[in-house]
């Protein structure tokens, strides 16, 4: 009895597999007519891919290669494939294979649906423990998952937080794995929905609803996308396309070898040597790097990788968070201070490719700038602001300014004639001679003359005088000041010397009042200015040479109109640009003036002829000449 109960199951068996792999070979043979048909079933395919559901893929394979497909969306299990140079019916054929498949033919349309599987008798299974923690003092939450139910883990999270967690119908069945240690509750449902192909949403009441992530990633199943190795073929020859090599030395640093490979691989692969935890918001697709690097740190390849990319990383505790840059929770803000110098025009002088997607603000109070956005930009604005953080040079310009007036003045004349008036004798004769003399005084000199020889002059009447003028003057006028003047490299130190002259402008009202108008007057005292200014704006080069930037302007007053009236104004300019050594005098010159007059009158005729000239003639001559001379020595210090 026994023998024969024996003979059977192992009849059964065979009966069993016999059915399956004749409905097996009636599916392919039925594949085989169907490509004779569908020429795109005989088309190769290369594709790429990871952690992507069954039911995606099939579809995704049918819509590229316009295949008539019917999908069970119960098909969710995930793959993970290479597939370089096979047709498309030997990928359908591997997946039935490998997944267990129940599939037909109907007409043109290939029917993908999973196999009712015989019910297995149910087994005491002792359930393990769900390792959730939860710090109501923090709202900390640790997770230690590992192919956990997802039902049992969310009533384990309620249980420890009395916070709801609330399952979507679609996801109760699915299993999730998650290991994150003190973080905050938010952060840790945010990161295990994401790493779980799930959606998080949060309302008003504080429940946290999660549902399954139904937007299909992006593939790439075209004939000309790259054979890109994974990690268990990374130890293949350095020379071919898409492979690479991950080693640690004694120190703990990376010695990477990389010919094509693929960005994502090199990190997981390094961090796994290196006991480094990371999440990834967004799996870095599309990069490929070669390289041979040693002693290498983990954030030395994350930086190279990423340099020019839309990917960055941010490191929170021992914990690197790696996506997009516009990834919430990605954005970093920095304090980054100056030390040498203040933020002054720093902001409008930065290059727009390095601050175009930064959000930048001026911290005047600190000197410094506060920086939000991806770290390695932000990485890159530091590295900028520390090549212009440099000691901005001081230059101290000494200024000598010397005004130089020299001048002489000489008139000459004798006056005579009748007045009404009366005069009386009068005058200076030493140093200078002005002398008014009256008809009393001219007779006493005639009388005086009288007695000398063949001279007898005759009486002049009692109105006649005389006036005697003989005048020379000289000047010489020095003035000098020597005004320092300090200012940073590239800024402008100005000096100015001069006086302030007052007059007055009235201005006048008419106030009409029927038949008699009365004219309102008032006015103003105002002042203008007479004054030798001083301009200079240095630039210091890096072997210390100082070029000058000078404006100079001088101004004095003239005569006024009338008593009241405004002085007027004579100005003078002058505007260089010279290059001097530190330490270094130098001399500008050009504001110089030389000023002649040679005048007279006299009685026609007799005022031109030589001696008697100076009886019938008044002349006056004058020359002045001034001088203005400015020494300039700049030093330079830090």
């Amino acid at each position: 009895m026994q023998k024969k109960v024996i003979v059977l199951f192992i009849l059964s068996c065979f009966f069993k597999l016999g059915y399956a792999q004749s409905n097996l070979e009636i599916f392919q043979n039925k594949l085989e007519e169907l490509s004779q048909s569908k020429k795109e079933l005989n088309e190769s395919i290369r594709i790429d891919l990871t952690g992507l559901p069954l039911y995606d893929f099939i579809t995704t394979v049918a819509e590229e290669y316009q295949i008539n497909v019917s999908v069970d969306r119960d098909l969710n299990d995930i793959v993970t494939s290479n597939f370089f140079d096979v047709n498309v019916k030997e990928v359908f054929m591997f997946l039935i294979k490998k997944h267990n498949l129940d599939v037909e033919v109907v007409g043109n349309i290939m029917v993908f649906r999973k196999k009712e599987e015989e019910p297995k008798k149910e087994v005491a299974v002792t359930l393990k423990p769900i390792d959730i923690t939860y710090n109501n003092q923090n709202n900390f939450l640790s997770v230690k998952l590992k192919n956990d139910s997802l039902p049992r883990v969310a009533e384990a999270i309620t249980n420890a937080s009395n916070k709801n967690v609330i399952l979507s119908p679609d996801i109760k069945g699915q299993k999730v794995s998650a290991y994150i240690l003190n973080r905050p509750f938010d952060q840790v449902m945010e990161m295990l929905a994401k790493s779980n192909s799930m959606v998080l949403t949060k309302d008003e009441n504080d429940n946290y609803f999660l549902e399954k992530n139904n937007a299909p990633p992006e593939v790439t199943t075209t004939n000309n996308a790259r054979n890109r190795r994974n990690r268990n073929n990374s130890k293949a020859s350095a020379n071919e396309e898409g492979s690479y090599e991950v080693g640690v030395d004694a120190q703990g640093f990376l010695d990477i070898k990389s010919f094509e490979g693929d960005a994502t691989a090199l990190i997981t692969e390094a961090a796994e040597k290196l006991g480094i935890s990371f999440f990834m918001y967004n799996t870095p697709d599309g990069i490929n790097t070669t390289l041979i690097a040693k002693g290498l740190t983990f954030d030395d390849l994350l930086d190279h990788l990423f340099k020019g990319e839309i990917y960055t990383y941010k490191k929170v505790d021992d914990l690197y968070l790696i996506g997009e840059h516009t990834t919430e929770g990605l954005r970093s803000t920095e304090l980054v201070q100056l030390e040498n110098r203040t933020i002054e025009t720093v902001l409008t002088s930065l290059p727009t490719a390095l601050t175009q997607n930064l959000e930048i603000k001026e911290f005047v109070e600190l000197n410094g700038f506060v920086v939000s956005g991806s770290k390695i930009q932000i990485d890159e604005f530091k590295d900028f602001i520390h090549q212009i953080d440099r000691v901005v040079p001081v230059v101290q310009i000494e200024v000598i300014i010397v005004q130089y007036q020299k001048g002489y003045e000489i008139q000459t004349g004798l006056q005579a004639g009748i007045d009404s008036q009366q005069r009386t004798t009068s005058g200076v004769l030493f140093p200078t001679s002005d002398v008014s003399l009256n008809s009393t005084s001219v007779n006493n000199l005639i009388d005086a003359f009288n007695g000398l020889g063949f001279i007898n002059l005759g009486k002049v009447t009692e109105n006649f005088y005389l006036n005697l003028q003989a005048l020379e003057n000289n000047s010489i006028i020095k003035l000098s000041s020597t005004p320092k003047l300090v200012t940073l490299n590239g800024h402008e130190a100005n000096s100015t010397i001069g006086e302030t002259s007052y007059y007055f402008e009235q201005s006048n009202q008419l106030i009409a009042r029927g038949i008699n108008d009365n004219i309102l007057q008032s006015g103003t005292w105002k002042s203008t200015e007479a004054n030798l200014s001083i301009t200079i704006n240095p630039t210091v080069s890096k072997d210390e040479n100082v070029t000058l930037d000078i404006a100079v302007e001088r101004s004095s007053f003239l005569g006024r109109a009338g008593e009241n009236a405004p002085p007027g104004k004579a100005t003078q300019q002058f505007q260089s640009l010279i290059r001097v050594k530190n330490n270094e005098m130098i001399l500008l010159g050009g504001l110089d003036e030389l000023e002649n007059e040679n005048s007279g009158t006299g009685t026609p005729f007799f005022s031109r002829i030589p001696i008697i000239k100076w009886f019938f003639s008044s002349r006056k001559k004058r020359k002045e000449k001034s001088k203005l001379h400015i020494f300039i020595k700049p030093t330079v210090t830090y």
